[in-house]
């Protein structure tokens, strides 16, 4: 198994987003969904950003993977040695961008589908929510789990169509109306 971290200096979620875009090209996107998982994570020294830990259970050995990204990731520093990792392999902390269902289940689907289309281990939703297992999640093109405790959760929130994602593709910032 290959587990590494990518720091590209990310200082955003969009940053993170296109660091994991870059990954995929250079990873080869085309392949299994379940061929790797890259999930990104805080990393708070010297300086607050956000690095992508890429997991690759049968992909090359960490050597030539860590060659890869440097030839085709120049900008970017990879490493063994992040508390990222530390993160990642505990299941602990961390948004999964890249995990096995995630095209399956960025739809609009089903609490209970959600389980058992993709590696989500449970739907919770935020504030009191309470899921029945047929409540329609509407996840089209963004579900970004977290690893929490040891599991892969996904957090839902209420919105004017339904329940969707906590986490949003255009996240709106705070105070942003004033």
């Amino acid at each position: 198994m290959s587990t590494l971290a990518v720091d590209a200096d990310a200082r955003d979620l969009a940053a993170a987003e296109h660091l994991v875009h870059r990954l995929d090209e250079v990873l080869g996107a085309d392949g299994p969904e379940d061929a790797y998982v890259i999930s990104t994570h805080v990393v708070q020294e010297p300086t607050a950003r956000l690095v992508a830990v890429l997991d690759w259970p049968g992909g090359p050995a960490v050597e030539e993977l860590t060659a890869l990204l440097a030839d085709r990731l120049p900008d970017a520093y990879v490493t063994l040695d992040s508390p990222a990792i530390a993160e990642a392999t505990a299941r602990t902390a961390g948004r999964l961008a890249r995990y096995p269902g995630r095209t399956r289940i960025e739809t609009v689907t089903t609490v209970a589908a959600v389980a058992t289309d993709s590696v989500v281990d449970a739907v919770e939703g935020l504030a009191g929510i309470t899921l029945a297992p047929d409540d329609a999640l509407d996840l089209t093109g963004f579900a970004r789990p977290v690893w929490r405790e040891g599991r892969c959760v996904l957090l839902v929130q209420r919105a004017a169509g339904g329940l969707v994602p906590f986490e949003m593709r255009h996240q709106i910032p705070c105070c942003s109306d004033h």
